[in-house]
């Protein structure tokens, strides 16, 4: 049964330190925060959360994606795409070995390897009931 698209209330995450977040909206930013000791947001599994950005997520080694929804793409789900030009992407809400199913991005860029980049650009969109 699919997840998608998320149709509950408005439900804030309280603690942004669990390792499970289930049904609940998150601000990227807010999650990045309550991480930011570890320098990235290691080993959490998000289930049918809705994650707000503006933020660009650097995809790290071990993260996964199930029946996502990465954003509007206006068009194509290279736009929501950013490749580093050096040898680090600065800015960046770090995340590896994290699980996503069944998630909503809102107003977030996605980064990473050029492997990473690949797998997302041959991403399908899917036009949504306003498309």
């Amino acid at each position: 049964m699919s997840r998608l698209p998320i149709n509950r209330p408005m439900s804030v995450a309280k603690a942004l330190t669990q390792v499970d977040f289930v049904d609940v909206d998150i601000n990227l930013y807010d999650l990045y925060t309550a991480h930011q000791q570890q320098g990235a947001i290691v080993g959490r599994t998000f289930t049918g959360c809705r994650l707000q950005g503006p933020a660009i997520v650097l995809i790290g080694p071990g993260t996964t994606f199930d029946e996502t929804n990465f954003g509007d793409s206006r068009g194509g789900m290279k736009n929501l795409l950013l490749q580093p030009m050096g040898d680090k992407a600065l800015g960046t809400v770090p995340m590896h070995n994290c699980t996503f199913v069944g998630c909503e991005f809102y107003n977030v860029g996605y980064t990473g390897s050029a492997a990473v980049l690949e797998q997302l650009a041959a991403v399908p969109t899917v036009a949504g009931p306003a498309a």
